[in-house]
Parts: structure tokens; C-alpha cells; sequence
């Protein structure tokens, strides 16, 4: 099987009417007439076009090229022809072809990815990533509370590092009110809070018995998160912004967080590395965003903690992602088990 050429797009999508979104899509070709697809997002309306273009001449690049020989192609795409690894927007592009080649790679062996990855379980917890920032009225909050856990949820991430900080812990409060002591209730600071302020909050929301903390102080703060996670009750979480595996070796070896959160900027294979590198370290590993493709590796794993559903790209696809009783019902199908909606394709392309 042969790379052959691309469709790519730039998607604006509206998650139940509460998360817009603009994304952009690959359908990676092939000679064999499978087709590999990946999404990306957090590109902001300046670069879009800017990121289509990548990715195209990324692949122009890969023409020719065994999309299933995954370490290949994931060394040539993220490197060049100095030895520098690329970064930022480049890097980003590199990652949807990573995730399509996974896709193709299991569609031609006729399994799921995780199952190709190491195939470790089936089902992973999830968590409801969306709607719970401090500012709505209560009453509001209760009802999405409500509503996410009649969907089957049992784990809810509310992110307060953009509030004043008693806002932030009167709302943590509140939370745990609403959905009783036996769901999980993770708390992202966004790196605002600072370590003084971080190690407040933590005190101030003990008896709240969060799942983590995340990102209370600068991403690059290594010295401050290896403090405040020496010093509280809660477990903590770090990573979302690394876009290389040895940022991440630092955060393991210097014991900053609890938990590693991982994004798709590493595409597939380099999510897989950073993995078993902190498997390691008996680090447990979380996705940042792309739960539709992360949830491969974290099954993979025995590491793999829990995905976290930020649903922003639910609409991209026909089938929404199955929740049972908390848990993620992976998919059975060969490759990612996804198929966009060629009619939201159409409709909503920017």
C-alpha cells in the first residue's frame, strides 16, 4: 500500500449547540482505495489556511511512501533534513498524518488500533470535559451535572484557573454537592494560579477529594510543580502543552506531577513512546483533547488512566463515542472506528 494523496479541509462545528469548534480534516489516499482520516484542532481562524497547507505538502512528501510503516513515516515527518525536529503549527499538521497512518495501518491488518498498540482493555473511564466553568448560575450547573451523569458519566473536569480564586473554590464545592461523593471531579488551573495561590486552593478543596489537579502553576514552571506536588493531599497532573518526549522526561524524572497528560501534537506513535515512558516511571498517562484517536493508546496501555471527552469533534463523525456505566466502550472496528459525516464535511466546510 502506497501513499497516493490527500482531501483536506477546514470544519466549523457546534457541539449541541454549546462547544463551536473549527477543525481541520484529513482523508489521507491510498493506492489499495482505503483511506486514513485525522483531525486537528486549536487552529485559530489566521493560521487555517496556513495548516491545510502544511499538511498538504507534508504529504506530497509521503507520496510513495507504506502508510503502515508508522515509524517511517513518523521519523520523516516530524524531523527534516537538518536533524531539527519541527515544532509548533508544522508539528501539528505532522500529527494528523500520524493518526492516519494508525487508521490505515489497522484498517489493512482488520483491527482497532488499541488492539495493534497492545491491546491491554477494552473499556477506559471517562470524564465530561465540557460546560463547567465557574460564571453560569447555579441552578445551571446542577442541570448539566444532572445531565452528564444520565449519560453515564462519572467523572466531570471543571476548569476554574480563569476565576478569582474564591469563585474557583466555592464552585469546586458546589460540584461535589451536586454529584455526591462517588463522582470523580477533576480540576484544571489553566497555569494560573501561581504556587502560592495553588497551594491554597489545594487546602481550601481537600475535603472536595479531587481526582487531580491540573496545571495549577506555568507550564515551564518545573521547580513549582515539583513543589506543590511534594506538598498536597491531591493528585496532580501536567503535560498538555509538551510537544516533545523530552519535555516530558524532565516532568518524570523530577517527579512535577502525578499523572502525564498527553495531546495528539506527538501524533499516535509519539503519544505511544511517551506511554511507555512513563509506565516506567509508574506514571499513569491521561490524553489532552482528540479523545476519538487517544483513546487507542490509553487502552493500550497498562498505564492508561482515564479519557477525557472535550466532545467539540463529536460532530465530525456519524457515530458519537459509546459511554456505559462511566466507562468508554472502545471501538471493534478496524483502524480508529470512526467515519466522518461526509454530509457535515459538506455543509460546514469554512
Amino acid at each position: 500500500m502506497k501513499i497516493t494523496g490527500c482531501a483536506v479541509r477546514a470544519i466549523a462545528v457546534n457541539f449541541e449547540g454549546v462547544m463551536p469548534a473549527t477543525h481541520v480534516t484529513l482523508q489521507l489516499q491510498t493506492d489499495a482505495g482505503l483511506e486514513g482520516i485525522a483531525y486537528v484542532s486549536r487552529v485559530g481562524p489566521r493560521n487555517l489556511r496556513a495548516m491545510v497547507l502544511v499538511i498538504e505538502a507534508l504529504v506530497e512528501s509521503l507520496k510513495g511512501a507504506d502508510p503502515t510503516a508508522v515509524e517511517a513515516v513518523h521519523a520523516k515527518i516530524f524531523g527534516n533534513n537538518l536533524g531539527a525536529p519541527v515544532s509548533g503549527l508544522e508539528r501539528r499538521a505532522a500529527s494528523a498524518i500520524d493518526v492516519a497512518c494508525w487508521d490505515l495501518k489497522g484498517k489493512a491488518a482488520g483491527l482497532p488500533v488499541h488492539k495493534l498498540m497492545g491491546g491491554f482493555r477494552d473499556r477506559m473511564p471517562i470524564s465530561a470535559n465540557w460546560r463547567l466553568m465557574p460564571g453560569p448560575p447555579k441552578d445551571v450547573v446542577a442541570r448539566h451535572l444532572e445531565d452528564v451523569l444520565a449519560r453515564g458519566f462519572r467523572a466531570v473536569k471543571a476548569p476554574c484557573g480563569l476565576s478569582p480564586l474564591d469563585v474557583a473554590i466555592d464552585h469546586v464545592r458546589f460540584i461535589r454537592e451536586c454529584v455526591g461523593p462517588d463522582v470523580k471531579i477533576i480540576v484544571d488551573g489553566n497555569f494560573q494560579w501561581g504556587l502560592r495561590n495553588a497551594l491554597h486552593f489545594a487546602r481550601e478543596t481537600e475535603e472536595c477529594e479531587l481526582y487531580w489537579i491540573e496545571d495549577p502553576v506555568a507550564w515551564h514552571d518545573y521547580a513549582a510543580m515539583h513543589e506543590f506536588t511534594g506538598s498536597v493531599r491531591q493528585r496532580t497532573c501536567a503535560g498538555e502543552v509538551f510537544q516533545y518526549e523530552h519535555e516530558f522526561s524532565r516532568l518524570l524524572e523530577e517527579r512535577c506531577s502525578d499523572y502525564a497528560m498527553i495531546d495528539q501534537d506527538l501524533g499516535l506513535t509519539g503519544f505511544l513512546k511517551v506511554a511507555h515512558m512513563a509506565g516506567t516511571h509508574g506514571v499513569p498517562v491521561v490524553n489532552h483533547l482528540a479523545p476519538e484517536t487517544l483513546c487507542h493508546p490509553l487502552a493500550a496501555v497498562p498505564n492508561g488512566l482515564i479519557v477525557g471527552l472535550v466532545p467539540w469533534g463529536q460532530p465530525l463523525f456519524t457515530e458519537p463515542m459509546r459511554v456505559e456505566d462511566g466507562e468508554l466502550v472502545l471501538p471493534t472496528g478496524p483502524g480508529l472506528g470512526l467515519e466522518f459525516d461526509a454530509d457535515v464535511l459538506e455543509k460546514c466546510a469554512v
